[in-house]
C-alpha cells in the first residue's frame, strides 16, 4: 500500500486545482500561482506532487495533441466515472456522464479483455459553437 503524503506544497496546488471550475491547468499555470502566493517550488517537485495525486486518483493528467505538453484536473472527491469531449477547433474539454458508453465499455472489457481507464478517455470533435461558426 502506497503512502500518502500530507505537505503544504500539495495542499496548496490541491486548493488550486480544486478552484480551477473543472478547468485542465498547465504545470506552468501551478507553478505561476505558488509564486504568486509566496511558494518557491521548483518544476520537478510539482511533477512530482501531481503524479502523485494521479495515482491516488485525485487528478487527472491529459496529453495535449500534438505535443509533449501535459494538463492536469481536479476530478473532485468522488469516484464519478465518465469521459471527456474536447473540440478540435476551440480546445474546449468537457467531462461527460453518459450511460451509453458503459454497454461499450462492458463489451470491451468481456469481449476483448481490455479495461477502458475512463477518466482517461477523450473523444475529439467539434462542439456545437463551433459547429454552428464554421456553418
Amino acid at each position: 500500500m502506497a503512502t500518502t503524503y500530507k505537505t503544504k506544497q500539495k495542499e496548496i496546488i490541491l486548493e488550486f486545482l480544486k478552484n480551477q471550475d473543472s478547468d485542465y491547468v498547465t504545470v506552468n499555470d501551478i507553478k505561476n500561482y505558488l509564486e504568486n502566493n509566496g511558494q518557491q517550488v521548483g518544476l520537478t517537485t510539482i511533477y512530482r506532487r501531481l503524479d502523485g495525486m494521479e495515482k491516488e486518483g485525485i487528478v487527472s493528467k491529459l496529453s495535449v495533441e500534438g505535443s509533449n505538453s501535459k494538463v492536469y484536473k481536479y476530478l473532485g472527491d468522488d469516484d464519478e466515472s465518465g469521459f471527456f469531449i474536447k473540440c478540435e477547433s476551440c480546445g474546449d474539454m468537457i467531462h461527460m456522464s453518459c450511460h451509453h458508453l458503459e454497454e461499450l465499455y462492458e463489451h470491451i472489457m468481456k469481449d476483448h479483455g481490455f479495461f477502458v481507464n475512463t477518466k482517461k478517455t477523450v473523444f475529439y470533435g467539434k462542439c456545437m459553437k463551433c459547429q454552428k461558426k464554421n456553418a
